[in-house]
């Protein structure tokens, strides 16, 4: 049973978590108005799959419940880990965090919308794993930077050896 004292500590501590991440958002330069958004969205959507797994009659689970709330959570170092790179090798990457920002918020609603259409419809209703897509596409935009960090670099030792 939790108490009253715990109850206050986990507050706290939750508090602690928001600043922080207030904090490091401000520092990386991503707007906190958007990451609300986000965030909103998400609660959202998990709600909607509440909905649809109760009305689909499919068996809700508390575990899968929690899982799937962080890794929604988890969503939001995408844009965060970008970030840091981009401080990190001196690049202005508040552009690319900000497309990220966009396509992670516009995934989110149509995955409530989809969730949505299958309680409306009262069958499964496919929803692309869009996330996936878009970490494969910052996966191979870092890449290609990365080779041509590489090539720059090996072209200006060549450049430099042959004067």
């Amino acid at each position: 049973m939790l108490y009253p004292e715990s109850l206050n500590q986990i507050k706290e501590s939750f508090e602690w978590v928001k600043y922080l991440f207030y904090a490091l958002f401000t520092f990386l330069g991503i707007k906190s108005d958007v990451v609300k958004i986000l965030f909103w969205l998400m609660l959202i959507d998990t709600c909607f799959g509440i909905i649809k797994t109760l009305s689909l009659g499919l068996k809700f689970k508390i575990k899968k419940l929690a899982l799937g709330f962080i890794s929604k959570l988890s969503i939001l170092l995408i844009p965060m880990t970008i970030a840091l790179i981009g401080k990190g090798l001196s690049f202005d990457f508040k552009w690319f965090v900000t497309a990220v920002m966009n396509i992670l918020i516009v995934s989110e609603g149509i995955s409530i919308f989809s969730n949505w259409l299958s309680i409306r419809q009262k069958k499964e209703v496919k929803n692309d794993d869009l996330i996936t897509k878009l970490l494969n596409a910052i996966r191979n935009y870092l890449l290609k930077l990365f080779n041509t960090i590489i090539q720059t670099a090996t072209d200006k030792t060549n450049e430099t050896s042959q004067n």
